[in-house]
């Protein structure tokens, strides 16, 4: 008896050694993958602006918390999956089963695993996540302050602003003020504004991030493209502004608009200021990245050991394709029961943890069989009821 129990215990470690190297390499995979379309925009704000290596180095580390609350327990889905469908077509769940070991032992390795998954994701989005969200905003917003200094821009044409095309003939560093200076405004889709000016300086908020562009001795010329019409007026003092903040790409990140990046503390302010007709679905987007999804990790566990444990030779990626199918079945649920929890008027944070319940009732369907050996693959399983549908519908 206690060489059976070594035996166990080694083969758990053993387990959590190959689940946790899966899990480690599919979770920078997948992280990589959702962040990859924000590198672009990054790109051409930190590339063209002569950001330095450390700015790109918060930046990434701050878009990589949000896709965390995703990526980790996608990643435990695959790794479970990939790791026991590989005992499985090696024949080593046989070999268990063969030497009389009752395979719901497995959950002790994959349920250590999936707690430890799941603190890091309830740790991720409580406290990590709202931080990286203020720091990416700050972030982006020094980097847009850095773009439009004319320190160094002396004789160029500066579209670091969207629509703004600014030229600096001359620039005087000790006193910092400019000389020989044209702006192109053309964020109005209808009008466009040429301003000249002898002269002028750059002046920042810092606290309202307000860009002041005071201007002295010169003309403003206004064109409106679909009337048709041309206006100019010359100037002895101009002040040309605009809000900083406000020009940060939203795919990017760095602006608020996404519930779960909000602090527990701030939501009874941001629903004293919402829309009553909006308050639900914000309660349940929040409740959902707080709580539900980093807790789907539990949710997961009754699921995938029972198909890891099943799988049979179906080729080597048939368990990615497996996870991939499992993760957007919980996509489409979530979707599902947000319209349904709304139109019954089920609470909130019930109607974000319904998909739980229905992948852990799944799962515990699953696990009544668990030590039952199955001839037919899981593929074969699929095709025979798909085709007994149809032939029942026609």
């Amino acid at each position: 008896m206690k060489i059976l129990k070594k035996l166990h215990f080694r083969f758990s470690l053993y387990l959590m050694k190959e689940l946790f190297t899966i899990l480690l390499l599919s979770m920078g995979i997948l992280t990589f993958i959702l962040i990859i379309s924000k590198l672009g925009k990054m790109a051409e704000l930190v590339i063209n602006k002569g950001v330095d290596l450390k700015d790109i180095v918060t930046l990434l580390g701050c878009m990589t918390s949000p896709s965390l609350i995703l990526t980790l327990p996608m990643a435990f889905l695959l790794s479970v999956i990939v790791v026991l469908g590989r005992l499985s077509t090696e024949n080593e769940i046989l070999i268990l089963k063969a030497s009389g070991v009752n395979l719901r032992k497995l959950f002790i390795p994959v349920t250590t695993l999936g707690v430890v998954v799941t603190m890091c994701g309830l740790l991720n989005s409580n406290l990590l996540l709202p931080r990286s969200a203020e720091l990416l905003r700050t972030t982006l917003i020094n980097v847009l302050k850095k773009g439009i200094s004319v320190d160094d821009k002396e004789g160029i044409f500066n579209d670091t602003i969207n629509g703004v095309v600014i030229y600096i003939d001359k620039v005087n560093a000790q006193k910092r003020t400019l000389s020989g200076i044209v702006v192109s405004d053309d964020r109005e889709k209808d009008i466009k504004y040429t301003i000249s000016a002898q002269e002028g300086f750059i002046n920042i908020d810092p606290n309202t991030l307000d860009l002041h562009f005071e201007l002295k001795n010169g003309n403003l010329h206004r064109w409106e493209k679909t009337a048709d019409t041309y206006q100019s007026v010359n100037f002895a003092d101009y002040t040309f502004s605009m809000n900083l903040a406000s020009m940060i790409p939203a795919n990017v990140g760095g602006q608020r608009n996404r519930p779960d990046e909000l602090p527990w503390r701030d939501v009874p302010f941001v629903l004293s200021h919402i829309d009553a007709d909006k308050k639900y679905e914000f309660l349940v987007d929040f409740y959902k990245g707080k709580i539900a999804i980093p807790c789907s990790t539990l949710a997961f566990i009754l699921l995938t050991v029972p198909l890891g444990v099943r799988r049979r030779i179906e080729g080597k990626f048939s368990g990615i394709l497996y996870s991939l199918i499992i993760f957007l079945f919980y996509y489409v649920l979530m979707a599902f029961t947000e319209n349904a929890g709304k139109a019954i008027n089920l609470p909130p944070i019930v109607t974000s943890f319904l998909p739980n319940i229905v992948i852990v009732a799944m799962g515990c369907y699953f696990v009544r069989n668990l030590n039952q050996e199955d001839h037919a693959t899981i593929s074969q399983k699929l095709t025979y009821y798909w085709t007994h549908c149809l032939e029942k519908t026609q």
